[in-house]
Order: structure tokens, then sequence, then C-alpha cells
């Protein structure tokens, strides 16, 4: 094994909801409220049902080929088609990581105005290259200590914010009928499928037995810290204003007052960002380097860090122009990318890999006759 480090399960389940969580924020919430409008809970609960097909193939599949990778699963067991799928899976590990250091300028930038975006995505990748090159066990400690800090935050945060919320923004239910809630619940899914990247974790969990209940358990508290946000902003500001904004969380923040003089809570959120930017970027950026370091059968993945660190920073800035063409693919490619990779294609290896089996099987019968 490339990698020698563990994890134990509730590291394992931690990383996921961060990485999960921080996206969110970011960008499903402005997704599904622009979809679904003031119904936007209710596609986070449809959307969290249907993205745990993806969730449990993807641990079904590791599962069943324990102690391997995604990428060397496919290609130990998928002959040539597997390592194409291999190859899109970097790719896709890639676009991803990308799009997060992107989404880290995006965010200092709205605020930052001045600063060049380049210096915000140089900071992160910095940082998160160290934090890849250290290995999984720092990455899994490291949140394991920060996830629960920024929890506390979070609920304190939602308290000082009920005095100027007014929940009848959420009415009515279903007023627009079934499909703007139905394209918000398809967000949510493709939002959860991707957690497709813990299949290049999950090898390296303890206890691989309890896989299966620590990821619905992911599933469940991530809809739990999702269902304040996306109706937060619409009983605040209304469903119409709420659609517009670009970091909705951000803008209800920034009202709080809980006193003459903490009344500066928007560092809160800049801080929630940082820290759950840093550890989504470094698990896919992580996924990135163990994945080509297998498929090229490296000894290790570390030489891989800063050569791909320049081409995230490089192709983060070449992703797009500005926001409107980000969200031009947050809109158009996010959530049939992330159901493709992350609940589809896990899918069907997981019943082809069931299905070669029963071949393999039944060869050995005839053999023996």
């Amino acid at each position: 094994m490339i990698e020698k480090g563990r994890i134990s399960n509730i590291q394992s389940a931690m990383l996921a909801i961060t990485s999960l969580t921080i996206m969110g924020h970011l960008i499903v919430l402005t997704l599904v409220i622009s979809h679904s409008k003031e119904n936007g809970w209710i596609a986070a609960i449809i959307g969290t049902a249907l993205g745990l097909i993806g969730i449990v193939a993807v641990t079904r599949l590791s599962q069943r080929f324990p102690g391997l990778t995604l990428i060397e699963i496919l290609f130990r067991h998928f002959s040539w088609p597997g390592k194409i799928a291999a190859i899109v899976y970097l790719l896709y590990f890639f676009i991803l990581t990308l799009l997060a250091v992107r989404l880290f300028g995006e965010a200092y930038k709205s605020i930052l105005y001045e600063t060049p975006l380049t210096a915000f995505i140089v900071i992160i990748l910095l940082v998160s290259a160290y934090a890849v090159y250290l290995g999984l066990e720092t990455i899994g400690r490291m949140n394991q200590i920060m996830l629960p800090i920024l929890v506390v935050m979070a609920i304190v945060v939602a308290y000082l914010t009920m005095p100027n919320k007014d929940y009848s923004n959420l009415l009515p239910i279903l007023g627009e009928g079934w499909m703007p809630v139905g394209a918000g619940a398809l967000s949510v899914m493709g939002w959860f499928g991707e957690i497709v990247i813990m299949g290049m974790l999950l090898p390296y969990v303890q206890k691989p037995e309890r896989l299966m209940k620590a990821n619905l358990w992911v599933a469940a508290l991530t809809l739990i810290f999702f269902l304040g946000p996306v109706t937060g902003p619409v009983a605040m500001f209304g469903a119409t204003e709420a659609a517009k904004m670009t970091f909705p969380t951000f803008s209800e923040v920034r009202y709080i007052e809980a006193g003459e003089v903490l009344n500066r809570f928007d560092a809160i959120a800049v801080l929630f960002w940082t820290v759950g930017l840093l550890f989504r970027i470094s698990i896919f950026y992580y996924g990135l380097c163990l994945g080509t370091a297998q498929a090229l059968k490296l000894k290790t993945y570390r030489p891989l860090v800063l050569p791909f660190g320049w081409l995230i920073g490089a192709g983060s800035l070449w992703f797009a122009a500005d926001y409107e063409e980000i969200q031009s693919f947050l809109f158009g490619v996010y959530a049939p990318l992330n159901i493709t990779m992350g609940a589809l294609l896990p899918v069907l290896l997981l019943l082809l890999s069931r299905l070669i089996q029963k071949l393999r099987k039944r060869k050995e019968v005839a053999e023996e006759r």
C-alpha cells in the first residue's frame, strides 16, 4: 500500500461531513433556494434520500474489495474499461478540487475586494499541499479537532439569527407543485454524489465492517446541518431575495447583533469557509495524488503533490473568467456530473462486480465437472 496511515470510522465520517457541509453552504444552498425557494427543506429531505443510492453503492463497493481504493478496484478488476473509468474519475477529482480552490478565492474576493484572486488561491494551495504531503492521518486528526468547534459556532450563530427570522416565509408548502422541489432535490442528490471521493479513503478505515452504518449517519447529520441554512435565509429575507444572493448564509450572519460589542459575526462565516474548504480541498487533492500514484504504480504519491498543486492553481484561474461563469457551471453541469460519477457509475460497478463474480463461479463449477 502507498498509504500506510489509518483513520478511525469517526474520523472518516467527520471528513465526509466537513467536505459535504462546506459545499452545501457555498453552492448547493444557492442552487436549492433558486430552484425550490421556500420549499427548499422538502427538496433537501428528498435529495438526501436519493443521495443514499450513491452512498450505499460506494460503501458496498469498498467492502466488496477490502483494502483497495476506487482507482485500484477499477484497474485490477474491470480490465481496460475499468482503466478508462479510473482516468475519468481522476479528471473528476481534479475538476472538483480546482472548483473548491476557485470558490475559496471568490468567497474571499467578495470581502477583500482589492486583493488579487491569485493571492487567495496560492495561500489555500500551499496549506492544502502541506496537509496532503503529511498524509491521511494528519488530515483526519486535524478535522476531528476543528469540526466540533465549527458545529458549536454554527449553533450559536443560528440561535442569534432567530429574532430576525419569520418562518411564515416558508409557506405555502408546494405552492408551485412538485417540479421546483424535484429540481432542488436533484441538486442535493448531486451534492451527495461527491461522497464518491471516500472511495479513496475508506480502505484505510480501521473497522470497514462498520462503514455502512457510519456513512448512513453521515447522510443524516449532513441533512440536519443543511436544513438550518436552507430555511434561514428564506425566513429572514424571503424566498425571492434569498434566491438572488451569491452567499445567502453570509448575508444572514451579517445581520446578527449581540449587544454593542459583539456585532461582527461575519468573521465566523469566514472562519467556517476557510476551515471547511481547507479540508475539502485536501481530501480531493489527496485522492487525486494517491489515485494517480496508484495508476502509475509509484511507491509514494508525495512527488505528485507539488506538480498537481501548480496544475490545480492554474486550472482554478482558467476555470472561469468570473463568478457568473462559475454559476453557469453550477446550474448546468454540477448536479448531472455528480449524479453520474457519484451514483450511477458506482451502482453500475457494483452490479458488474457481482455479475463477474457469478460468471467466474459458474466457470469454476463447469471446470470441476
